[in-house]
């Protein structure tokens, strides 16, 4: 989930590969990679793993209930005459905005192979294993294990090792996180009445936030450890540029779905935004594929009842566009690559 950079950021992004490379350079532990060291088997890391599972189950339960009461009350063909309805220049318009939405997720791969490994995979690849890692990740779901595991199929065959496709991993979701956040700070401070008033105090929040992590990531830090959980992070210039992708990234998927509603239900994209991140978060917290169901329920449940039927519909064209054509496109690709790769391998 392209478009060239513009050119304002090309200064920002060399001098922040340049900085990142140097941090990356430092000494640091040995095998430093994302880990999770504490004991599985205790009582309280299986008290933890429930839980886990508890409120998974729980948003899924909850997800499957408001699905079902929603479409119940719903005519399926009301639903397909609101997808023929959708403008086809929104329908363009909307695939565009996947485009630059994927071709931001992608540089997030290739900012972070060029600074584990600098210079060690060409640029081609690096845009291949990007790409087709999230356009397959976004469609099944589990990014950590499927992501992990896709990337260091085409990645080793380059010489990448598996703590440093760990790296790689950790410094994606670390870019992918800001980009949530900021997009939500942007959207809270610009219209507080989203949370009643309050928006803007949430939103000026996550900006102080945004300042106190790039003035720790200022010091000379090279990972990130929550309990014991340690995972890499870029240096401040590095999360700088980051975030500005994070931007662009999450502003093109949600333009992706706001184009696909109706112009007189969709209202502001400040207004949708919060929505539409939200809906993102309830999908990877419920585990399923692609966020499926989850993400549907929380975005039918932002709009009345009797504009369900036309959410609908763009939400199942929206499927369409970010996920099964992706997918469909990334599945034939990867299938490809391992079928030139057995040819071209000695026997």
């Amino acid at each position: 989930m392209g478009r060239s950079n513009p050119p304002s950021l090309a200064p920002v992004m060399r001098a922040s590969w340049d900085d990142a490379r140097r941090s990356w350079r430092r000494p640091r532990r040995p095998r430093e990679v994302v880990t999770d060291t504490h004991d599985t088997s205790s009582p309280k890391a299986i008290a933890i793993r429930m839980a886990k599972y508890g409120v998974t189950l729980a948003i899924v339960i909850g997800a499957i209930v408001l699905l079902h009461r929603y479409i119940a009350r719903m005519a399926w063909h009301d639903v397909w005459d609101a997808v023929d309805r959708i403008p086809r220049w929104h329908v363009g318009a909307s695939i565009g905005a996947a485009l630059v939405s994927w071709a931001c997720l992608t540089a997030y791969d290739v900012f972070a192979v060029e600074t584990v490994v600098p210079g060690k995979v060409s640029m081609r690849m690096k845009i291949f294993s990007g790409a087709t890692t999230h356009a397959i990740c976004n469609a099944l779901g589990f990014h950590a294990i499927t992501g992990t595991a896709i990337r260091y199929r085409m990645l080793s065959t380059r010489g990448v090792s598996a703590p440093d496709v760990a790296r790689v991993v950790g410094l994606v979701g670390f870019a992918v996180g800001m980009g949530f956040a900021a997009v939500t700070a942007l959207a809270l401070t610009l219209e507080p009445s989203i949370a009643h008033g309050w928006g803007r105090w949430l939103g000026v929040a996550l900006v102080v936030l945004f300042v106190v992590l790039l003035r720790w990531l200022a010091g000379k830090h090279d990972e990130l450890q929550i309990w014991k959980l340690r995972t890499p992070v870029p240096s401040a210039r590095s999360a700088g540029a980051q975030i500005v992708f994070g931007v662009l990234e999450m502003t093109g998927a949600i333009a992706c779905m706001y184009l696909l509603l109706p112009t007189d239900i969709a209202g502001s994209f400040l207004d949708f935004a919060p929505i539409y991140v939200g809906a993102i978060l309830a999908g990877i917290l419920s585990n399923t594929p692609g966020g499926i169901g989850a993400f549907e329920a929380l975005t039918l449940a932002a709009f009345p009842q009797e504009q369900r039927a036309q959410v609908l519909a763009a939400l199942l064209a929206y499927r369409v566009i970010y996920g099964l054509g992706p997918f469909a496109i990334a599945s034939l690709a990867l299938g490809a690559f391992e079928i030139r790769r057995r040819v071209r391998k000695p026997r």
